[in-house]
């Protein structure tokens, strides 16, 4: 079973820690900051000996030579593996840190650099929070029994105070302890997982700190071992389509050769609609009156509203993002119920390339474009995924697939198709007249039906994943090959 790496948010008790732990606090976080923005410079201007492309084209950074680069090992006892001089000696330049937080910073930079972040001398430095890891003793979370009446809580977390150490000249660390505010939820929760690292941040707008918890959870496998083919319920097959205008579409299918309305959803909130259209008339007002006030002081003033106003906008889309998944969770433990279900997702990873670029640009129009590449797909399919997981069901039942093609072929004989109306489809063949996303969607569940019955194949990819897995998960929904002719 899959591994989910959770994270729980805890709150310090800001009104009782002191003026000496706040500031050690603000210390830790802005030296940790800097360390971390002098890592990603490094990396960057050493970028062709550090840097590696995959077969994939993604970036990976060798984390030994950067080492080399930056941290001397003077006390190693053999003598030939110590560093005495490095090119770039982080513990001379920050002397109160130690050499197991050097290397939580570096891994905090070198994720920020594989993922696309580059410095820049005029951007500000925002705080980046330093994860500390469990395994190697960096924090500890103690819980104090009932019998001892402490006022300010049960809860506490100690974290190494390499401030201090530095200043008693000793090799053993302090502990700043921080009280958390822990209520029975996050006990449970606490339960549920692992811990594997903590972070701590600080709220400006409440100017509180936080602590995130990272936690690795096992989900409990709530469905029987399909290769076994114990289950009793009939097999069926969901096949989802997303979309812009209309966020999903689902058509289920099933042993009948027929489709009812029961077997097909709409995921659709027309208010997400309005807000959205509001938001974007106030966002083209702000941007117009920021370019007729240019020689103006007001300037200043309207790209801060601006960004208050995207920061806002980002907040409000997101949450709507998890309320709809949500639905569509929901819906697909309903059909769990009934039938022994997989979920095929289809991924529109190309659709960027293939509709707002090159030739086909021409064909869109521009406010098209800027909805397209405005879409949040992977979002969407990353909660969904894991929000399935979490609720039982193994990765082998949740399969994303590749929908290119889905769209223009006839779900019933499978010829090319043409949309006289926005939103229909027409095939001239078989006189058959559909819902262009009910199209996609049925058309996803049959290509997945399809690969089952191709003579050499054994294993069909997860695009999202890059997993394989066997064809012999899925030998019960053979007997839905009826949908594979032409009806």
């Amino acid at each position: 079973m899959e591994k989910i790496v959770k994270t729980l948010k805890v709150r310090i008790k800001n009104e009782v820690l002191t003026r000496r732990k706040k500031e050690r606090l603000r210390r830790i976080t802005r030296r940790d900051t800097r360390i971390i923005e002098k890592y990603v410079k490094i990396i960057h201007h050493n970028r062709r000996r550090l840097c590696m492309k995959t077969k994939k084209g993604e970036i990976r950074v060798h984390r030994g030579k950067l080492d080399e680069l930056t941290l001397t090992t003077s006390r190693l006892k053999k003598v030939e593996e110590r560093r005495e001089t490095v090119p770039h000696d982080l513990k001379r330049m920050f002397p109160y840190c130690s050499h197991d937080e050097f290397q939580e910073c570096r891994d905090i930079a070198v994720q920020l650099y594989e993922q696309g972040y580059r410095p820049t001398p005029t951007r500000p430095q925002k705080k980046r929070p330093r994860r500390q890891l469990i395994n190697k003793n960096r924090f500890i979370l103690t819980n104090l029994p009932k019998e001892k009446n402490n006022s300010i809580s049960r809860w506490w977390v100690g974290i190494r105070d390499s401030l201090d150490t530095w200043k008693r000249k000793t090799r053993y660390h302090q502990r700043l302890w921080l009280p958390l505010e822990m209520s029975t939820f996050h006990q449970k929760e606490l339960k549920k997982g692992q811990i594997k690292s903590l972070e701590l941040r600080y709220k400006r707008s409440t100017s509180e700190w936080w602590v995130y918890f990272q936690l690795e959870v096992l989900p409990p496998s709530s469905f029987p071992c399909p290769v076994d083919n114990s289950s009793s319920l009939p097999p069926a097959v969901l096949g989802v389509d997303l979309g812009i205008n209309i966020p999903a579409t689902g058509v289920l299918l099933t042993p009948k050769k027929k489709l009812t309305i029961k077997e097909i959803k709409f995921w659709h909130t027309k208010q997400w609609n309005r807000i959205n259209h509001r938001y974007k008339l106030k966002h083209s007002r702000l941007q117009r009156k920021a370019a007729l006030n240019d020689q103006s002081g007001k300037k200043h003033q309207i790209y801060r509203f601006l960004g208050l106003l995207r920061r806002r906008y980002r907040n409000v889309k997101r949450a709507y993002i998890h309320q709809f998944v949500s639905d569509v969770v929901h819906t697909i433990e309903t059909y769990a119920q009934m039938y022994d279900l997989f979920v095929v997702v289809g991924y529109p990873k190309h659709i960027r390339d293939e509709k707002g670029k090159g030739k086909e640009k021409g064909k869109s129009t521009r406010y098209f474009r800027r909805k397209l590449h405005q879409w949040n797909f992977s979002l969407v399919l990353s909660l969904l995924r894991r929000a399935l997981i979490l609720r039982g069901f193994a990765p082998h039942r949740i399969l994303i697939i590749d929908e290119r093609g889905t769209s223009s072929h006839c779900s019933r004989c499978g010829k090319e198709v043409s949309r006289p109306v926005r939103g229909l489809v027409h095939c001239p063949s078989c006189n058959y007249t559909f819902h262009s996303d009910l199209t996609g969607a049925r058309n996803i569940a049959r290509k997945f039906l399809s690969h089952l019955f191709r003579p050499r194949a054994t294993t069909i990819t997860d695009y999202f994943t890059g997993q394989k897995f066997s064809l012999t998960y899925y030998t019960v929904c053979r007997g839905l090959s009826h949908w594979l002719q032409s009806q």
